[in-house]
C-alpha cells in the first residue's frame, strides 16, 4: 500500500474523516484510465490538507513531488541532491574549471520530480544553483547544473524571477518551473495555453510548481496576483530568462535589470 494515502499519525482530523478521505481515493485509484486527473486533483487537495508537501503517486513513471524544503525532501529527492552535489565538484579532466556558487544540502530551497525527472533550486547568501538530472531504474541517466552569483541578490525584475525551467518537450508538455516572487506576489498561475492552470507553491520567497497535466504550451505564461486579486505580472513562460518583460531600477534610480529605457519599473525588493 502506498503510504502517501494514509494521514500522518499526528494529523488532528477525526478518524471517521480519515478513514473516509482514504476510502474515497482509494475508490478513485481503482477506477479507469480515464480518471487520471480527478486521482491527480484530489490527492493533492487532500495532501496539502494532511502534509504540507505536494506528493502524487499515480504509477511509477508519474510520480509528482513538490518539496519547499529541504525538510520535505522525499528519499528519492535526497538522493538526487547529492547527486547534484556530485556534479558540482571540481574535476580535473583538462577543460577550464567551473566555478560554481559553493551549496551544501541545507541550501536546497525547492525541489521537484516529474516521474524521472528532477530538478533542485539551491538558493544562498552568495548565489544560486540550479540542478536537473533524469534518472532511470533509480540510476542517473544525464544532468546538468548551472547558476551564477548574485547580480542584484536584494531585487527581483518584477515580482517573479525564474531560475530553473524543465520540460518534457523543447517547449511545452510537463513542466517544473522554480524561482523567486517578491512579497507583492499573494499567488502564482502557470497559464497552460489551452484554458488549464496550474498553481505554484510560494514559501519564504521562493516558488515551485509542477504542471498538473502534460499539454502546456508554448504560449504558457506565468501570471502573478497580489492579495486583493489583482493582476500585477504577465510573461511568457518560454523566453530566455532575461528577456526582461521591462528595464527596472534600483532605489537610486539605477538600471539594475534590463536595457536602460524611457519606461522602466522599480525592482521588487526580496525577502527570503
Amino acid at each position: 500500500m502506498n503510504d502517501v494515502l494514509k494521514p500522518p499519525a499526528d494529523r488532528d482530523l477525526p478518524p471517521a474523516r480519515a478513514a473516509r478521505m482514504r476510502a474515497e481515493l482509494m475508490t478513485v485509484a481503482r477506477g479507469p484510465r480515464v480518471h487520471r486527473r480527478r486521482l491527480l486533483v484530489a490527492t493533492m487537495a487532500v495532501l496539502a490538507l494532511i502534509a504540507g508537501v505536494a506528493v502524487v503517486k499515480l504509477d511509477t513513471d508519474r510520480t509528482q513531488i513538490l518539496a519547499m524544503s529541504s525538510a520535505e525532501l522525499d528519499p528519492s529527492l535526497r538522493r538526487a541532491v547529492r547527486d547534484c552535489l556530485e556534479q558540482m565538484k571540481p574535476r580535473d579532466d583538462g577543460g577550464p574549471p567551473l566555478e560554481f556558487v559553493p551549496v551544501s544540502p541545507a541550501d536546497v530551497t525547492i525541489a521537484s520530480r516529474r516521474g524521472p525527472w528532477i530538478a533542485v533550486l539551491f538558493l544562498t547568501q552568495d548565489g544560486y544553483m540550479a540542478c536537473d538530472m533524469y534518472m532511470k531504474f533509480g540510476k542517473l541517466q544525464s544532468s546538468s547544473v548551472g547558476g551564477e552569483a548574485w547580480p542584484h541578490r536584494d531585487y527581483l525584475p518584477g515580482p517573479v524571477q525564474r531560475l530553473s525551467l524543465t520540460s518534457t518537450e523543447a517547449d511545452g508538455g510537463s513542466v517544473s518551473v522554480l524561482g523567486r516572487v517578491s512579497a507583492r506576489v499573494d499567488r502564482l498561475i502557470l497559464e497552460h495555453g489551452n484554458g488549464r492552470t496550474t498553481t505554484a507553491r510560494i514559501s519564504n520567497g521562493a516558488f515551485g510548481l509542477i504542471s498538473l497535466t502534460e499539454d502546456v504550451r508554448k504560449n504558457a505564461q506565468l501570471v502573478s496576483y497580489d492579495a486583493t486579486g489583482t493582476e500585477i505580472d504577465r510573461r511568457p513562460l518560454f523566453t530566455y530568462s532575461q528577456n526582461y518583460p521591462h528595464c527596472y531600477t534600483d532605489p537610486t534610480g539605477t538600471v539594475i535589470y534590463g536595457t536602460p529605457g524611457p519606461a522602466c519599473l522599480p525592482a521588487d525588493p526580496w525577502t527570503p
